[in-house]
């Protein structure tokens, strides 16, 4: 049965599953394509992907972006987020060197403070839609590949959707990691390069240049 969606967003809500406050009132359509024809057919994907947010969740159809720093994923992989909370699935953003943290903090302490800690780290690991941020740089990879197989194992066999926005390429990804997060990544996500230049840079320029017209 389709969930019926949210006439109304809270943004506190947004701000609890780690959406960025200044992508709130973002929209698909305020995503600057530079006249690039590539990133006109990435806006075109995330288009149909949000239109069918159900259809993606029951197939659990993830995407890995991937490219430089400030091409637009985190604001790509933040509106397929909130499309999700609009549709009533659970969702989280999260970067990996934090989710790091938080499983290897509950191995260090204990009572209370370890049961709230799980319980945070299974909120990540169990919500419908993650976005999993910055995968490459966390500290110590010995403790982070073994923590990353068994979460996106996890996730896969539970029928949950993983977004995952890196700099690291898959080639990379097949180095860093070995091939079994690999495989994972290939079974379940659709890749995306974001081939321009820094999204950010571009922007600011664009500005600049507004405003000195």
């Amino acid at each position: 049965m389709k969930r019926p969606l949210r006439s109304i967003i809270n943004f506190n809500s947004l701000l609890i599953m780690g959406i960025p406050r200044k992508f709130h009132k973002v929209k698909i359509r305020d995503f600057n394509t530079f006249n690039s024809e590539y990133l006109k057919e990435v806006v075109g994907y995330i288009k149909s992907y949000i239109l069918h947010i159900p259809e993606r969740f029951k197939t659990c159809e993830g995407i890995f972006f991937y490219g430089a720093n400030g091409t637009g994923k985190t604001m790509l992989s933040s509106l397929i987020l909130k499309e999700a909370y609009r549709n009533r699935y659970s969702g989280r953003r999260v970067t990996f060197a934090d989710y790091v943290s938080l499983c290897t903090s509950v191995w260090n302490t204990y009572n209370a403070e370890k049961e709230d800690l799980k319980h945070k780290a299974s909120i990540y690991k169990n919500v419908e839609f993650l976005v999993l941020e910055e995968i490459g740089k966390e500290i110590d990879s010995s403790i982070s590949v073994p923590i990353l197989e068994e979460l996106l194992r996890y996730r896969e066999d539970n029928g949950l959707v993983t977004i995952i926005c890196t700099n690291l390429t898959p080639d990379l990804i097949a180095e860093n990691y070995g091939a079994s997060i690999m495989s994972l990544i290939k079974g379940n996500m659709t890749p995306i390069k974001m081939e321009t230049d820094d999204y950010r840079i571009k922007s600011f320029k664009e500005r600049l240049n507004n405003e000195n017209a």
